[in-house]
């Protein structure tokens, strides 16, 4: 018979199972420690081993085995649902609107963030809440400042804080939960290809476009876009607009940003086809913009035999093309640019001049702006002014809140964990083609898309955490 002090459940031990030789923690939350011989905190004389216990010992004391934590699996998943659902939600209802042209958009994200922050899978970055309160400071010493010089809409720069503050919140995925959410994105874009289908279709039966505002009253949609547009002055035929859709352009960007991602990430042949063949049909100019700078992403991505294969069926999709109105209608919005009174113009040019006057104006001007809400109050000589983001937050805000603002933004997008694809397509729809600096929906696409992103936490058991999402080091390329 051995003594007492030679420790026989040493046997015990050697012969549980491998799962079960791991770490143990007591029901009240204790130190975790580790039950093999010699294991545990303070080395034998810590471990459970040392205090004589055996496997029906344990089970009577309460320790339990610490096992992977639900939300590290399960969790994870639900938070992909939850984004995808987001996501699909967004893009449908983005021309529907509440009392006061709320857009439902807002919503769908305040609930998405207060879902994921109470569930403990999402959490504020202190590296962007730091980011964000500087702009904040910098953006309400400037108005206040001048506050009694000019008047300015104080509850514009309370939209602008509540739609830029989500971006301090930051949602732990690893990266294929990421493509997952990308490839779902994918499929929300396919329905929208298959609804220019439709829309198409429909008119060229003469039955008419179908169209949303047939079903709804006026006061339910956002305000302030055309949904409807003919192809030309007085034409039989209307722009697609997806029937889901804010407007034609709208459509455009939302197939130009799927095909990118398509080339980029998921090369599969059919959905290309499906979504240039729809880009080209949308008639809208904007898409072909973003299509255009998304060249600069290929070499990165593609191979050389795959890059001939695209430039092969962009050469098939454009003799095509020739010999139908979408090429006529391509040539005359390329040449709007360099025309005044057109669309191009007042979209890519009229805007840098008219920040450049405005800069110049005053010192005032130039470091508080104009005030929130007077963007287009002061002038629009042409019409056709559309103030993307940059030129209206450096018009109405100053340029040193601007820079601030535009530096916050770009950091959470583009240094994200997200493939740099998704990244680059929805700042340059944000920075060159949204036509708003409140934009619910382009924030939503920069968010849900790129900027919520970071590595997975190593113990998400904080509400607070710190991320890499401004390190340089951490910039990915596929």
């Amino acid at each position: 018979m051995p003594g007492a002090g030679d420790r026989p459940d040493r046997a015990v031990f050697s012969r549980l199972p491998a799962a079960l030789c791991g770490r143990l923690s007591g029901p009240c939350g204790a130190v975790p420690v580790d039950f093999r011989p010699g294991g545990g905190p303070g080395g034998a004389r810590g471990g459970l081993t040392d205090a004589g216990m055996t496997a029906a010992a344990l089970v009577r004391t309460g320790v339990q085995l610490q096992t992977r934590p639900k939300s590290a699996t399960g969790g994870r998943s639900a938070t992909t649902t939850a984004i995808t659902f987001a996501i699909w939600t967004c893009i449908l209802s983005q021309k529907l609107a509440l009392p006061n042209n709320i857009e439902v958009t807002v919503l769908v994200m305040a609930g998405l963030l207060a879902y994921l922050l109470i569930t403990r899978r999402a959490f504020v970055s202190l590296t962007r809440l730091m980011g964000f309160t500087v702009l904040a400071a910098v953006m309400v010493s400037c108005q206040i400042a001048e506050a009694g010089d000019r008047s300015f809409s104080a509850q514009a720069m309370y939209i602008a804080l509540l739609l830029y503050g989500m971006f301090v919140v930051v949602i732990p995925l690893e990266r294929d939960e990421i493509r997952t959410i990308l490839r779902r994105f994918q499929t929300a874009a396919l329905l929208i290809a298959g609804m220019v289908g439709v829309d198409w279709a429909a008119q060229i039966s003469g039955l008419g476009m179908p169209s949303m505002e047939m079903l709804l009253p006026r006061g339910a949609f956002y305000q302030s876009y055309n949904y409807i547009q003919p192809l030309t002055w007085q034409a039989a035929y209307m722009k697609p607009n997806g029937f889901f859709m804010l407007e034609a352009s709208s459509t455009s960007q939302l197939l130009a940003i799927a095909l990118v991602l398509e080339i980029c990430l998921f090369q599969r042949l059919s959905r290309m086809i499906i979504f240039a063949t729809a880009q080209l049909a949308s008639f809208g100019g904007t898409g072909f913009v973003l299509l255009l700078s998304a060249l600069l992403l290929l070499p990165f991505y593609v191979r050389t035999r795959t890059l001939v294969a695209i430039a092969g069926l962009a050469l098939l999709l454009a003799a095509g093309a020739s010999q139908t109105p979408i090429w006529k209608n391509f040539s005359q919005r390329s040449g709007e640019i360099g025309r005044k009174h057109s669309s191009g113009n007042g979209r890519f040019v009229e805007p840098y001049i008219f920040m450049t006057e405005t800069m110049g104006s005053s010192d005032r001007a130039l470091i508080s702006g104009i005030g929130p809400g007077n963007g287009k109050n002061e002038t629009d000589r042409t019409g056709q002014l559309v103030m993307n983001p940059v030129s209206k937050a450096v018009v109405e805000y100053g340029l040193l809140t601007a820079i601030v603002w535009m530096l916050f933004l770009h950091g959470c997008t583009l240094f994200s964990k997200a493939p740099f694809a998704a990244s680059f397509v929805v700042i340059v729809q944000y920075d060159f083609l949204n036509g708003s600096l409140l934009m619910p929906i382009s924030l939503a696409y920069c968010y849900l898309l790129s900027a919520a992103y970071v590595r997975t936490a190593k113990s998400p058991s904080v509400f607070f955490r710190r991320d890499d999402t401004v390190d340089l080091r951490h910039l990915s390329i596929d």
